[in-house]
């Protein structure tokens, strides 16, 4: 059953210490706090898993308590999922869905057919005949010697008569049966004159943290065989939950998720994972609507005044800045309308909204993604948020890496990104009926809010600043036409990346002989975002609903969202347009000076030249990955057509001085095509007429390029406009680009297996050995890895192998020749070389792989470029030696 959203009025429990923590973002900490309250948004879903789990348990009817296995609902997820809620609030639950619950409850333990509904039956016993107690196990009892279930039973006893005028009588009588579990059940239910009792267990994850392993029935050290304290929990647990009828729900953030169902079956207790995701936009629609202040205005009222049904937009803006966590959704209405009011803002436009919410940082208290990550912990974070962006979906028992594994804990993906602090939701199910947990299919979530709170650490990593840019990211529904798109997202990131461990684009293979080969791009400036995609069935220019362009509307397009450089995704797979934009610019005065010779410094080519007049180079990549059969000229003028015709004919490339690249990159080509790649060379095609049998180059007549018709027939041949230039990338060189083992990744694609651009682990690897150059570059060496670090993880080093120009660097008397190292593979200039050597004369040849960016830095190297250049030459010149 899928939820379906709707609202209550009420104030919901909230943590102890989240009060404070929800009313301002470390910069609004002054802004005095006007209280929310919030309304309940139904969890339909987690409802009636909880009463299914119960029915379960005791299914047949008429089994003993010895046949008894209870089934029982684990809530481990993230803070802030709504775990708390569901328990305090259950029976708000059970009344907000009573029609539904009605209909599907067809049995019901204890209730025989009387001539009424089973369903309204069962739902009059959760609403009228059900103890409902919570447990938290932050206010647990002191240790006294006693064990944990007479304890416990003792802890429910006063919960449950904390309001009868003769507590102490009943009291009296309840706990003199404690012992007994069945005996003190069955005398809890007499004075209450209940027949059920729902206990909800909060704050689980204390056990493996407390003392509670001081109880004597929950020490392992009593207990040989017994692995750890959950276990021992599980099966003292079990002697309550058998008896008739307890149906118990546990919630409690875990570092393991998997492995607690593997604790459990040392005992008779099933787990079952409660189904909790985030909110959808549509239930984070009606939470905000329903939040209110004291006085009964609601948070929108405060807000926008002039539209007290607040905007779509804004709902949109906070359900992507929180992913629908309702922690931080809260937490984002609550600063909001905090800062609002206390600064008088009101009736704020979409950009200055998006602008504040923006700004929202994160509490630290539920943080729990580790800092100052090692290069191993780094890696696995960075593809485990890559996999959440592109919308990875994970069977709940999938494991990865093969020998990955954090600490002493377990394999399992969900396991690794609870350490990592992310949420996760189920996937629908693919056809009918119901489908076995093990096939269960869950995708990991992680709040926009969150990141920054922990981006700033890794500001200088490219990877973490791609990343931050394509926050959130419009992927499609998973099938074999999305891995385009997917591939898309990761090629722009490699590209992202390696441009910014390079001093030229001409130093990556796929730009060889293009325009742009000795241009230097400013990439730490540039931006990475997704654009509108183009769809020639648009009858207007734009469709804001499609969020698509007509190929006849490119100046309105390149206006909009190509005025500043970066790399742009189309938000969805660009069926009349490139898949990968590129826009770079640099000072036409500088365009020359790009060269070694020139001696300038990186610094100074790389000045602000805003009052100068500057050339604008723009590149679309088309991936021709996905084709079973080999790449055609036909094809490749079908990328023309959809790129440079348009482009030329609708900037005003000469006028307006832009040169536009066509790359067409592809791993197979026909013989025709491949005939055109000479010495690992890239096939180019300047500005002229092409035609399809001989490809000989002819003059084009006057006003060609206006009447050149947008879909180039054989007898009109190939046209490169003025200003234009195709270029065909060969297989070896994107090979050197991409890497051997990621190249031949890329060939399984469409194979007869689950592709591998749906899995993990291949995920890391196509990203692998770019990861490699960016450990050395910017991450900061930490000597002592904490708990949460991963202590192993498999890596090919020849993964992201570049083809690079090898020099000897000579050693004099034993002694490590730096500036030729640092001329050669680091591409410094003769300055840089000079004064960087001098840094770095006291280091040794042996020191090289311990020397990252934070050591240079502390060496008095204060370039950012500079210093990831070294560290990239680093990793060059380490390649270097492994290859002989």
């Amino acid at each position: 059953m899928d939820d379906q959203s709707g609202t209550t009025e009420g104030r919901l429990g909230r943590r102890q210490d989240s009060e404070e923590a929800a009313s301002s973002s470390r910069t609004d900490s002054p802004v005095p706090r006007i209280p929310l309250i919030r309304p309940l948004v139904n969890r339909r879903a987690a409802v009636y898993q909880i009463i299914s789990n119960f029915i379960s348990s005791y299914a047949p009817s008429n089994s003993s308590s010895d046949d008894v296995r209870p089934s029982v609902c684990f809530a481990p997820q993230m803070y802030g999922s709504g775990k708390t809620i569901l328990g305090k609030h259950f029976r708000e639950f059970v009344l907000l869905n009573r029609q539904v619950l009605e209909k599907y409850i067809i049995g019901f333990p204890g209730i025989a057919g009387s001539g009424v509904s089973a369903g309204e039956r069962a739902v009059e016993a959760l609403l009228n005949e059900t103890l409902y107690v919570n447990v938290d196990l932050r206010d647990f009892p002191c240790f006294d010697g006693e064990d944990f279930i007479p304890t416990l039973l003792k802890k429910i006893s006063k919960e449950a008569l904390s309001t009868p005028p003769n507590k102490p009588e009943l009291l009296a009588k309840v706990l003199k049966n404690r012992k007994d579990p069945k005996k003190w059940l069955n005398s809890l239910f007499e004075v209450t004159n209940k027949r059920y009792l729902f206990l909800f267990i909060d704050e689980i994850g204390l056990l493996a943290e407390g003392d509670f392993d001081k109880f004597p029935d929950l020490d392992p050290q009593r207990e040989p065989g017994k692995l750890n304290v959950y276990c021992l929990f599980f099966r003292v647990l079990s002697s309550l939950l058998i008896q008739r009828f307890v149906n118990c729900y546990l919630a409690g953030r875990s570092d393991a998720i998997v492995t607690k169902q593997e604790d459990a079956i040392s005992s008779r207790v099933n787990l079952d994972f409660v189904r909790l995701d985030p909110f959808s936009e549509d239930s984070t629609k009606l939470f905000i609507r329903g939040m209110k202040i004291s006085t009964g205005e609601t948070a929108l009222q405060l807000l926008f005044p002039k539209h007290p049904e607040g905007h779509d937009w804004f709902f949109k803006q906070v359900y992507n800045y929180t992913e629908g966590v309702p922690l931080y959704v809260r937490h984002v209405m609550q600063v909001l309308v905090n800062t609002c009011i206390h600064n008088k803002l009101y009736n704020l436009t979409e950009d200055e909204m998006y602008a504040r919410i923006e700004e929202i940082s994160s509490y630290v208290v539920y943080s729990t993604t580790p800092m100052n990550m090692n290069p191993n912990t780094l890696k696995v974070f960075s593809a485990l948020l890559f996999s959440s962006i592109l919308e990875y979906e994970f069977q709940v028992f999938e494991t990865v890496y093969g020998g990955l594994v954090l600490g002493e804990s377990s394999q399992y993906v969900l396991d690794i990104a609870n350490n990592f602090g992310f949420y996760y939701e189920y996937c629908p199910n693919k056809g009918p009926g119901q489908v076995d947990v093990k096939q269960q299919r869950i995708k990991l979530v992680f709040p926009k809010i969150v990141f920054k709170a922990i981006k700033e650490d890794y500001r200088y990593y490219p990877l973490m600043r791609y990343l931050d840019f394509l926050f959130p990211l419009n992927v499609p529904a998973e099938s074999r036409s999305s891995l385009g798109f997917r591939f898309e997202v990761i090629f722009a990131a490699i590209l992202y990346v390696r441009c910014c461990l390079s001093r030229r684009l001409g130093e990556l293979s796929i730009f060889h002989q293009s325009f742009v080969e000795d241009v230097v791009w400013e990439i730490e400036k540039c931006r990475v975002r997704t654009v509108p995609s183009f769809h020639s069935e648009l009858k207007t220019s734009y469709s804001a609903k499609e969020q698509s362009y007509s190929p006849n509307a490119w100046k309105e397009f390149y206006d909009k969202f190509l005025s500043e450089d970066g790399v742009f995704l189309p938000n969805r797979p660009n069926s009349n347009g490139p898949d990968i934009l590129v826009r770079v610019s640099v000072p036409i005065d500088d365009d020359s000076s790009s060269s070694d010779e020139s001696g300038s410094s990186l610094t100074e080519m790389l000045m602000d030249t805003s009052s100068k007049k500057r050339r604008v180079y723009l590149i679309g990549i088309a991936l021709k990955y996905y084709h079973s059969s080999r790449v055609s000229v036909g094809m490749i003028k079908e990328e023309v057509d959809k790129f440079l015709v348009p482009v030329s004919s609708q900037l005003d490339l000469e006028e307006n001085d832009i040169w536009a690249i066509q790359l067409v990159v592809s791993t197979s080509y026909n013989n025709e095509v491949s005939s055109h790649f000479t010495e690992k060379q890239n096939w180019v095609m300047n500005t002229g007429v092409y035609y399809e049998r001989r490809f000989e180059k002819k003059r084009p007549s006057p006003g060609a390029w206006q009447d050149a018709s947008s879909s180039n027939s054989d007898k009109e041949g190939l046209h490169i406009g003025p200003n234009c230039q195709l270029v065909v990338c060969s297989v070896d060189n994107l090979k050197d680009f991409l890497g051997q083992q990621v190249y031949e990744q890329l060939q399984k694609v469409y194979s007869d297996n689950e592709s591998v651009l749906m899995k993990l682990d291949p995920l890391a690897k196509l990203l692998g050995r770019n990861l490699e150059r960016l450990w050395r570059s910017d991450v900061p060496v930490v000597p002592e890895p904490s708990q949460m670090d991963i202590v192993s993880t498999r890596t090919d080093t020849d993964e992201m192998q570049v083809t690079e120009r090898k020099g000897v660097v000579s050693v004099r008397q034993g002694e490590f020749d730096w500036m030729e190292f640092l001329k050669t593979y680091c591409r410094l200039t003769e300055s840089e070389a000079s004064e960087c050597s001098q840094r770095l004369r006291g280091s040794t040849e042996e020191e090289l792989e311990s020397i990252s960016a934070y050591v240079l830095r502390e060496l008095g190297i204060k370039d950012l470029q500079v210093r990831i250049k070294i560290v990239a030459g680093i990793g060059k010149y380490l390649d270097s030696k492994m290859d002989t």
